[in-house]
């Protein structure tokens, strides 16, 4: 049993060091060959740990090795299906939270520049908990202060606005 509780002592290690620098260590040792995560460093460290343990638990249920390395086997490929599952809905979320130019059309900004008419200000924008700065153009004129929504993307770094209260601006 004390070689099954070691194995899964060096897998919590390994499940901690992926933790901290997995990425880097997929990078160095390029485990994932077949480019699902299948044996990314995650999913090797939380096979091991579980096998580990997952043995040390067989043995002490039935006093027979055989059917301690089947637990743990068994144990051990749910952890890592575990972890690869968990890593891709983890990935999968990456470019969902892009700022991207076509998703600030609709949303409100403030503008902190004034617009003149047919001329150029500035405005601030949160879009996906990404804040940015932009030039604004608009068809009337906005002072500072005053709370606008994007009608059209001109650049990436210039939209089109519009007043969300027009007739103040009249």
């Amino acid at each position: 049993m004390t070689a099954f509780l070691i194995i899964g002592g060096v897998g919590v290690a390994l499940v901690l060091l992926a933790l901290i620098i997995g990425d880097v260590l997929d990078g160095l040792f390029h485990l994932d060959v077949l480019g699902g995560d299948l044996f990314s460093f995650s999913s090797i460290a939380a096979f091991v740990g579980a096998f580990g343990f997952g043995g040390a638990l067989g043995l002490a249920l039935i006093d027979n090795t055989l059917v301690a390395v089947i637990v743990g086997v068994v144990i051990g490929v749910l952890a890592a299906w575990g972890a690869v599952s968990l890593t891709k809905a983890l990935k999968s979320g990456e470019n969902e939270a892009s700022f991207r130019s076509d998703s600030m059309i609709g949303h409100a900004g403030q503008v902190i520049t004034a617009i003149p008419e047919g001329g150029y200000g500035e405005i601030r924008i949160s879009v996906g908990g990404h804040v940015r700065k932009l030039s604004a153009k608009s068809v009337l004129p906005v002072d500072a202060g005053q709370e606008v929504w994007v009608s059209s993307i001109l650049s990436p770094t210039a939209v089109e606005v519009t007043p969300t209260t027009p007739e103040l601006n009249a």
